[in-house]
């Protein structure tokens, strides 16, 4: 089966794409974030469905919204061509899948065409990324060759994580030296069980020896209270006598005082008669008094209309009142502003009140700093100038002094120089003997003279046969003209010595010298410009130097500034917002100014406001509540002037029971005389103290009734008697009775322990319960051993069932891995083996065997691969997957990779690999690589 197109409708970040892939190798490279991993993702989910939402898997649900889902194009050895769609739908969606002959199927049709293989199959088989190698690096030993023979075992990665599970929740059962586990938790609880029930049974044999004690008890307990009752009957004999000695004294003492009080008679409850007379009569002067107080506060408190309109009068100015307050308020509150104003802008400005307030701010001095503002500027620019122009002075003269030492160290030399004078005082004479050299040359050759005479004669000829006059003129003049020169031309003189030794010397050399003599030129008239350079260099220092800088500006400036109070050293860019700051606080201080006077204007007014106010009210008047208080004080008034009536009608009735009450009072003091003459009596004090004796002796006879009626009830005790007890018998019975008591106590809680003892063992059924408990845990250990056992015997199962699968699968698959193996290793490992523990072992070239734990994490990597392609080249026919590979050679070397690639391309003959990756370098190390840019896919024709 080989993927030939894939087609994403929506899926991730990608949308409407369309993607060839080769059928032999296809390498998808891109950046991070590119979608590399989404183009995979979709690959994979449209194979095998979409996660489930309860699965911890990412669905690639487009974000923008659109068409969820997309289509493989498939080519199958069995079914042919095959288009794959899955779109949104059901959990896992909903598929379709095209057949060639045009036929139609679903989810049954798709599993057959996968061959009934899953997700976690597929992947455990056929795609595999760098996060299951990196993996590789914390495995231990047993891991590794764990996951080396899944690798290399189609079917068996289920089967030992099967057994990893049962494993896992064996040792959740039971476990050797374990404490968690269920059945070792289930022996420590039943050792502490029958440690319980060991003290149960214990308790349960102290019964007998407990009953035995509470019977002597019983016995003791009967003693006791025969004794406490004969000690209780002599106490209670002696204490009769005890309490008969005081009543008798107490009778003596009350017969005595009874005969010594000389009243005889007194009325029948003549006191509390007396007292009821006195209290009317109490009550009626309390009346009397009390209505002729009101009487006269009823005429002292009328209030006249005349106090009224005084309140009226303040009633009907609250309009003005409020708004008074009103603006008191308001201009209270602006003054505050103004203050709070004023002083933010002194504390922006950095000067003192009275400097501020003093300072001139007039239009004039605003004028005046703002020219002297400009002109400090105009100093400070041009001084910056300067010190430019001094600075670029003295740069072109350090590179004019460097151009001059560079262009001194090429200077001709002393010979270069004399051979140029040389030249330029003999140049003349090499001219003349050279003229003279070239007059002699041609005197010597009259071939030129022959050919203008000849050319003549010829010419001359031509035109008289032509009878061209004119031309034959010409050619008369030219024959005539060469017979002359050489008519006129003699033997030329011989050259000087002299001549000779300069054309000897310098002949053919004239450029050589004129080149030389313009280098020597060229060469002093820049010396000449570079010394003029320096020169004007150093004169415009010197110059720009004694200038100097101009400060003038700049200390009137700074003098003004003081003169205005502010700091000379102050910004010249925020000095104007300083004198802008400063003219608003001489406005701000007059509005203060003028807003102090009107409200001390608004005081004034308003406390004599409050003063008439306190004047109608005869009280204070409270400036916040006052025309509450107004109120309040005109509704009092007013329900006084309502009451005034009524208090006239109160007069007349408070006279009439004023004769009422005279009367009464009248009739009161002759019912007094009776009870005084009654008790023979002159006035009420002796009345009073003739009631108290009597009430004594009253009192007397109560306290003899009861007195004489204990001693009947004692037995009419003499006062012989009383004296045959002592004091020290009732002690020796009293702390005998305090022993029996004690005794008493001490038997009843033991008797009260033992009884509940007793009955807690003849009622408690812990003993059993306990029991029961102990033989249900038993049951339940019993049960948990009965899990264990079942597990291990799966475990069992499982391990030799991993025995056959090593014997009959195993062997071809680790044939061909031994051979890839050797293939990525450059033959430095003849291959892998197996050894009887299940564990793989690589043997290197020179036959020494290494654990695989104990290889480089890129040699692990080449096993795993190694082991993952030999099981998919042993499943081909099968199950004729392409191979997906996310990024897994990032650990090899430039030599281990190409030794990978090398690999796959002899694989590809027959098997597709798609290879995801994120290195540029994959590009160029594998050339016969079909390559997608990830990034620069373009959009099908779905777009």
């Amino acid at each position: 089966m080989k993927i030939e197109k894939a087609i994403i409708y929506g899926f991730g970040k990608h949308q409407d794409l369309s993607i060839d892939l080769n059928g032999r190798m296809t390498l998808l490279y891109g950046a991070n974030e590119a979608g590399k991993t989404t183009i995979q993702q979709f690959i994979v989910q449209t194979l095998f469905g979409y996660p489930l939402r309860t699965q911890n898997l990412q669905r690639y649900e487009p974000k923008a919204g659109g068409k969820y889902g997309g289509q493989l194009h498939l080519t199958d050895p069995v079914y042919g061509k095959v288009i794959v769609e899955r779109v949104k739908g059901k959990a896992a969606g909903e598929v379709t899948v095209y057949f060639e002959d045009g036929t139609r199927g679903s989810d049954a049709e798709l599993k057959m065409l996968l061959r009934d293989y899953d997700r976690a199959a597929f992947e455990s088989v056929f795609s595999f990324s760098i996060h299951e190698l990196q993996g590789l690096e914390k495995m231990t030993e047993e891991e590794l060759s764990r996951t080396l023979l899944a690798s290399g075992t189609t079917g068996i990665d289920a089967i030992t994580k099967l057994e990893d599970r049962v494993e896992k929740e064996m040792a959740g059962i039971f476990k050797k030296t374990g404490r968690n586990p269920e059945i070792n938790q289930l022996v420590e609880e039943l050792r502490a069980m029958e440690a319980e029930l060991k003290g149960l049974r214990s308790r349960a044999e102290l019964y007998r020896p407990y009953i035995g004690r509470l019977q002597e008890i019983e016995q003791r307990l009967r003693l006791i209270d025969e004794e406490e009752d004969r000690a209780s009957e002599e106490i209670k004999k002696i204490e009769k006598q005890q309490q008969a000695a005081p009543l008798i004294e107490k009778e003596k003492g009350l017969q005595n005082e009874l005969e010594s009080l000389a009243v005889t008679a007194f009325p029948s409850d003549g006191q509390r008669r007396m007292d009821r007379l006195m209290d009317r009569l109490s009550e009626a002067k309390a009346r009397a008094a009390f209505l002729e107080k009101e009487a006269e506060s009823t005429i002292s408190k009328e209030v006249g209309s005349d106090a009224i309109g005084p309140l009226n009068a303040l009633l009907a100015r609250e309009s003005e009142w409020h708004q008074m307050r009103s603006v008191l308020r308001r201009k209270q509150e602006e003054a505050i502003r103004l203050e709070d104003d004023r002083r933010r802008l002194l504390s922006l400005i950095g000067m003192e009140e009275p400097a501020a307030l003093q300072a001139d701010v007039s239009l004039g001095r605003e004028e005046e700093l703002i020219s002297l503002v400009q002109q400090a500027e105009t100093e400070e620019e041009e001084n910056r100038y300067a010190d430019r122009k001094l600075a670029e002075e003295r740069v072109k003269l350090a590179d004019a002094e460097k151009e001059l030492k560079l262009f001194l160290s090429n200077e001709p030399s002393e010979s270069e120089r004399r051979m140029a004078e040389e030249w330029q005082g003999l140049a003349s004479k090499v001219a003349e003997a050279q003229a003279a050299k070239r007059a002699q040359k041609a005197a010597n050759s009259q071939t030129v003279n022959y050919a203008i005479t000849g050319i003549g004669l010829l010419t001359l000829a031509i035109s008289l046969w032509q009878s061209n006059y004119l031309l034959a003129f010409i050619g008369f003049l030219g024959a005539i003209g060469g017979l002359w020169l050489l008519l006129k031309k003699g033997k030329p003189e011989g050259l000087g010595a002299e001549q000779e030794a300069l054309l000897s010397r310098y002949g053919g050399k004239e450029t050589e010298y004129a080149a030389l003599i313009d280098r020597l030129d060229s060469y002093d008239r820049k010396l000449d410009g570079y010394i003029e350079q320096i020169e004007a260099a150093k004169r415009s220092i010197g110059k720009l130097s004694k200038e100097g800088r101009s400060e003038q500006a700049r200390f009137a400036y700074q003098n003004f500034l003081q003169r205005l109070g502010l700091s000379p050293d102050a910004s010249r860019s925020t000095v104007l917002g300083l004198f802008e700051k400063l003219r608003e606080i001489h406005a701000v201080a007059l509005k203060e100014q003028r807003m102090i006077t009107e409200i001390a204007e608004l005081e004034q007014e308003q406390a004599e406001w409050l003063a008439h106010a306190e004047n109608v009210l005869d009280g204070p008047a409270p400036a916040d509540e006052l025309y509450a208080v107004l109120r309040g004080e005109m509704n009092k008034r007013q329900q006084q002037l309502a009451a005034l009536e009524k208090r006239k009608e109160q007069a007349a009735a408070i006279r009439q029971e004023l004769e009422q009450l005279h009367a009464l009072m009248a009739q009161i003091h002759e019912e007094q005389q009776g009870l005084m003459a009654e008790a023979n009596a002159q006035t009420v004090d002796e009345f009073y103290l003739l009631g108290d004796e009597w009430q004594k002796k009253v009192q007397i006879d109560r306290e003899l009734a009861p007195i004489r009626s204990q001693l009947q009830v004692l037995g009419n005790v003499s006062e012989a008697a009383g004296e045959q007890w002592k004091e020290s018998d009732l002690s020796q019975l009293e702390a005998k009775l305090q022993q029996l008591k004690e005794e008493r106590r001490t038997l009843l809680s033991e008797q009260a322990e033992k009884q509940q003892f007793t009955n807690q063992l003849l009622t408690d059924e812990a003993y059993e319960v306990q029991l029961q408990l102990f033989n249900e845990k038993k049951e339940e250990l019993a049960d948990m051993a009965k899990q264990w056992s079942a597990r291990k015997a799966i475990t069992e199962a499982i391990k030799q069932t991993m025995e056959e699968l090593k014997e009959k699968s195993l062997p071809a698959v680790i044939q061909n891995a031994q051979t890839y193996f050797e293939k990525l290793t450059a033959s430095s490992y003849r291959g892998m083996e197996m050894t009887q523990e299940g564990s793989f072992e690589a043997v290197r070239k020179d036959g020494m065997r290494f654990h695989i734990a104990e290889l480089s994490q890129a040699t692990k990597e080449q096993a795993y691969l190694s082991l993952r392609l030999a099981l998919a080249v042993s499943m081909a026919e099968s199950h004729p997957f392409p191979i997906i590979m996310d990024d897994p050679f990032v650990h090899f070397d430039r030599r281990r990779l190409q030794q990978m690639i090398n690999l796959i391309t002899e694989l590809q003959e027959d098997h597709q690999f798609v290879y995801f990756t994120c290195h540029e370098m994959m590009q160029q190390v594998w050339p016969d690589a079909y390559v997608i840019d990830v990034a620069t896919i373009e959009r099908s024709v779905f777009s």
